[in-house]
C-alpha cells in the first residue's frame, strides 16, 4: 500500500455544502482505511467566524457518530476564517500553514481544493500565488480545481493561461468527481477484463446507448449558481461526457492517467457536431415546475431562492447525438439529466440488437 508524505490539505470554501456532504466524508473514507499518512491535516477556510472547534461540530453530523475513529480524526482538522480578496488574509493563511505544519510534525506539502464559486479559480490561486504559497522549494503545492472550468472554450482557455502564469501544468488537476461514482469506475473492469463483453462491444451488436443521470432533488438554495449554468453546464459537458468517453474509448495501452485521457480525447474528436437546424429535433431542455410530491407542496424552479422569476435556465435535459468511428459509426447516444425527477438514479444501458428471428412472439 502506497501512503502518501505527510500533507495538509487547505479546503477553500469550507462552510459549503460540497465540503461537509462530499469532501470532508471522502477523505475520512481514506483515514478509516488507512490510506493517510500519521501526520496530516485538513484546514478548512471560508468567510465565515468559526472556531476549529465549531468546524468540527458542523462536520460532525456527516460523521458516523458510532465509529471509534470519528474523534480521532476531528484532532485532525483545523479552520481558518478568510476574505479571499484580502490579501493580508493570505499572509495569515500562510503562517497558520507553517504552524499547523511545525506544531504537527508535517512536511510543507500543501493541497488547496477550491470548492468555491466559479469566479474564485483565478484569484485565490493569484493571491496564492503572492505570498509564495505556489513555490515547491520546501514541499510540494497543488491546485484542485472543481467543474466547471469556465463557462466556455474562450473563458476555459483564459482560465487556465491565468493558472499556468504562476503554477506548473504539474501543479494543477481539474477534476470530475463524478468519475468517482462506482458506477464509471466498473465501466473499465466491465469492458477490459471480460472476455465476454468487449468482442460484442460495437456497432455490430449495439442498437444504442442509453445514460442517465436524474436526481429527486431540486437546487436546493444554490439557485443563485445553478441559474447561471443550468443542466448542460452543470452537468452534461462534463460530467456526462466523461462517462460517454469511458463507455466509448478504445482500450489504453496500460491503465494510467495519460493513457486514459487519450483514448477519451479521441471519443471527443469523433463526436458529430450538431447542426443549427437538427437541434429541435436532438436536443430536449425544460424547468420543473410547482407540484405535489407525496402530499407535500412542492416549488418550481423559479421559485426557488436565487432564481430569476422569468428564467430559462433547464433543469432538465435530454439530447441525441453520434459518434463518428469505426468502433460506434451509426449507433446513437442518448443522454439525459434533471432534477426534480421521480427516482436518483444514475445507470448506463446498452441495448442490444434484436436477434435476426423473433421466435418467441
Amino acid at each position: 500500500m502506497n501512503i502518501p508524505d505527510s500533507h495538509i490539505i487547505v479546503i477553500f470554501g469550507a462552510s459549503g455544502d460540497l465540503t461537509k456532504r462530499k469532501l470532508i466524508p471522502a477523505v475520512f473514507e481514506l483515514f478509516i482505511d488507512q490510506h493517510l499518512p500519521e501526520n496530516f491535516a485538513i484546514l478548512g477556510t471560508s468567510r465565515t467566524t468559526l472556531t476549529d472547534e465549531e468546524f468540527r461540530q458542523r462536520i460532525l453530523e456527516f460523521l458516523p457518530l458510532e465509529s471509534k475513529q470519528t474523534e480521532s480524526f476531528l484532532n485532525h482538522i483545523y479552520y481558518q476564517t478568510i476574505d479571499y480578496s484580502v490579501q493580508d488574509d493570505y499572509l495569515k493563511l500562510k503562517e497558520r500553514l507553517e504552524s499547523l505544519s511545525l506544531r504537527l510534525r508535517i512536511t510543507p506539502n500543501y493541497l488547496f481544493y477550491l470548492s468555491t464559486p466559479p469566479n474564485l479559480y483565478d484569484l485565490i490561486p493569484e493571491k496564492l500565488a503572492t505570498v509564495q504559497l505556489n513555490s515547491q522549494k520546501d514541499g510540494y503545492r497543488r491546485l484542485v480545481i472543481e467543474k466547471p472550468f469556465g463557462n466556455s472554450l474562450l473563458s476555459a482557455k483564459a482560465l487556465n493561461i491565468s493558472l499556468q502564469k504562476n503554477y506548473q501544468e504539474n501543479q494543477i488537476y481539474r477534476i470530475d468527481h463524478y468519475l468517482g461514482k462506482e458506477t464509471v469506475q466498473n465501466l473499465m473492469v466491465t469492458r477490459f477484463a471480460n472476455g465476454i463483453f468487449e468482442p460484442i462491444w460495437n456497432r455490430n451488436f449495439i442498437e444504442r446507448v442509453e445514460i442517465t443521470s436524474a436526481e429527486s432533488l431540486g437546487v436546493e438554495g444554490r439557485g443563485g449558481y445553478y441559474d447561471h449554468s443550468g443542466a448542460m453546464r452543470d452537468m452534461v459537458q462534463n460530467h456526462l461526457l466523461q462517462v460517454v468517453g469511458m463507455v466509448a474509448m478504445e482500450p489504453p495501452v496500460v491503465i494510467e492517467a495519460d493513457a486514459i485521457r487519450h483514448e477519451v480525447m479521441k471519443v471527443f474528436q469523433s463526436l458529430r457536431p450538431l447542426k443549427p437546424e437538427e437541434l429541435q429535433k436532438h436536443v430536449v431542455r425544460g424547468q420543473y415546475t410547482a407540484s405535489t410530491i407525496k402530499g407535500q407542496a412542492i416549488a418550481g424552479y423559479r421559485e426557488e431562492p436565487g432564481v430569476d422569476p422569468e428564467s430559462h435556465t433547464e433543469t432538465y435535459l435530454a439530447m441525441k447525438f453520434y459518434i463518428d468511428n469505426w468502433r460506434w459509426a451509426g449507433v446513437p447516444f442518448f443522454i439525459r439529466t434533471g432534477k426534480k425527477l421521480p427516482t436518483r438514479v444514475t445507470e448506463i444501458v446498452i441495448e442490444f440488437k434484436p436477434s435476426p428471428h423473433h421466435l418467441f412472439i
